[in-house]
């Protein structure tokens, strides 16, 4: 064998190296990619789930809340607010404490829903058994759900909706 059948060896060799390398690489950026995705998408929903707790647990803002909307000229528009006014008697500012409250759960829920495939299978039997029966049977968070639903996630509404379809 002579230097130009090693050397064209070595270049092949190193060729097949890099493109190992690169190969490696891309995979790298897409995990990373994926990884900052969900930071992003989980900084958010614990953002929004701070902010609707604090109106929920924030008996002054709740007030004001109502207040400055009923002073501008609007009333309790949402269809989850104005039902549970009807049908139990709450105040504006108890339905609407109500409603932040549901949409801190659906912050949980949505999130866990957007990386349910990497959830144990214990857990997530747990967690859709919890989906079935909050959404499903229990009447607050159901009422919230079915009244809320057409503004959320579509991708979580979905896997909820198709939990309802299956047999339990």
């Amino acid at each position: 064998m002579n230097w130009d059948a090693i050397g064209a060896i070595g270049q092949m060799l190193g060729s097949v190296a890099v493109l190992v390398t690169l190969a490696y690489l891309a995979v790298q950026v897409r995990h990373a990619r994926r990884e900052v995705q969900r930071s992003v998408g989980q900084g958010r929903s614990e953002g929004v789930r701070e902010l609707a707790l604090n109106r929920a647990n924030n008996q002054w803002l709740a007030i004001n809340y109502e207040k400055a909307n009923a002073g501008l000229g609007g009333g309790p528009l949402n269809p989850f607010v104005t039902t549970l006014m009807e049908r139990s008697g709450l105040t504006a500012e108890a339905a609407w404490a109500l409603w932040w409250e549901q949409l801190a759960w659906w912050q949980i829920r949505s999130q866990t829903i957007a990386y349910v495939d990497e959830t144990p299978a214990a857990e997530r039997t747990r967690f859709d058994g919890t989906l079935r029966r909050e959404y499903g049977s229990v009447p607050v968070p159901r009422l919230w759900y079915e009244t809320a639903k057409r503004a959320m996630n579509p991708d979580a509404v979905r896997y909820i909706d198709n939990l309802f379809a299956q047999p339990e």
